[in-house]
């Protein structure tokens, strides 16, 4: 490890904590032990040892022993938080493999697709910069591994939407939630009344014939209320596909929605164009109430 590198870790370390860190036998191959060390763990990651170097003594603890400080650092898992908050693709691919993969042993009694959607919300909750403060995942100091970390974060993140969401509607009682929302137009609410049953069964059915991503798109964008930015940044893609796959989905969703009430139902063209224009218009209700969870 080069001086040149030292002092800048220096520069960066706790002011407090400099004087025993410069004082400490051997601080150089310390600090080369801690590059080597998250090397090996991550070879196919790329490495800039200098600004590796200056990430870890930003998050330095400003008391202790300087020794017990460094030796207890886990700098595997420093360097990988370092790397994917920097975005580097390979260390993305890491944190989802190593760590977001068990997100599902983390919850162990839920659902598939609400764990699937948890972990996009976590993973956008530790990469994604919030009111131009830094991503979660830049705030991990070493001290303890990344995966229970992570898994705090995963947990308190599961709190907040047992907490922020409505609890689950049984299904008999969806449609009369709907009703209460869709208005006095006369037209709809004659339709509405002799046909609620079918409605309720059919958008049911379509729901389940969609890709889990595509509920998941709908889900976190009509019922969690996230913009079309932030659930680019959940699923790392540009927010103009992002949307095309939402609208993508809205649209496979009432064109299976039109097959099912067709299926179930003999009405005559003027009826099912009007219920079709129901569902439709309340597409955005009928999200809310029937995905909520």
């Amino acid at each position: 490890m080069t001086s040149e590198h030292t002092e800048s870790f220096l520069s960066r370390a706790p002011r407090a904590l400099v004087p025993a860190l410069r004082a400490l036998p051997g601080l150089e191959e310390t600090l080369a032990g801690l590059v080597r060390q998250a090397r090996e763990a991550w070879p196919e990651v790329g490495m800039d040892a200098g600004a590796f170097l200056a990430h870890v003594a930003e998050r330095l603890p400003s008391t202790g022993e300087a020794r017990e400080v460094l030796v207890s650092l886990r700098a595997e898992d420093v360097f990988l938080a370092f790397a994917c908050v920097r975005g580097e693709a390979r260390a993305l691919e890491a944190l989802d493999a190593h760590v977001l993969s068990q997100v599902g042993t983390w919850l162990p009694r839920e659902d598939p697709s609400f764990v699937d959607e948890l972990r996009q919300m976590l993973r956008q909750r530790l990469l994604v910069p919030v009111d131009g403060a830094p991503p979660k995942l830049a705030s991990y100091s070493g001290r303890g591994p990344l995966g229970q970390w992570v898994r705090a974060v995963a947990l308190r993140l599961h709190i907040d939407l047992q907490r922020a969401a409505p609890r689950e509607r049984p299904m008999e009682e969806a449609p009369v939630a709907l009703a209460e929302r869709l208005g006095a137009d006369p037209e709809l609410a004659f339709i509405r009344e002799r046909h609620q049953e079918d409605f309720r069964a059919a958008f049911r059915a379509a729901l389940g014939r969609l890709e889990a991503r595509e509920r998941n798109l709908l889900r976190l964008h009509h019922v969690h209320g996230l913009s079309m930015d932030a659930v680019s940044a959940t699923y790392q893609a540009p927010r103009s596909t992002v949307a095309r796959w939402i609208a993508r989905a809205r649209d496979r969703l009432l064109a299976l929605t039109r097959e099912e009430l067709t299926v179930r139902l003999r009405l005559a063209p003027d009826e099912l164009d009007s219920l079709l224009r129901l569902v439709g218009s309340q597409l955005d209700v009928s999200l809310r109430v029937l995905m909520t969870d």
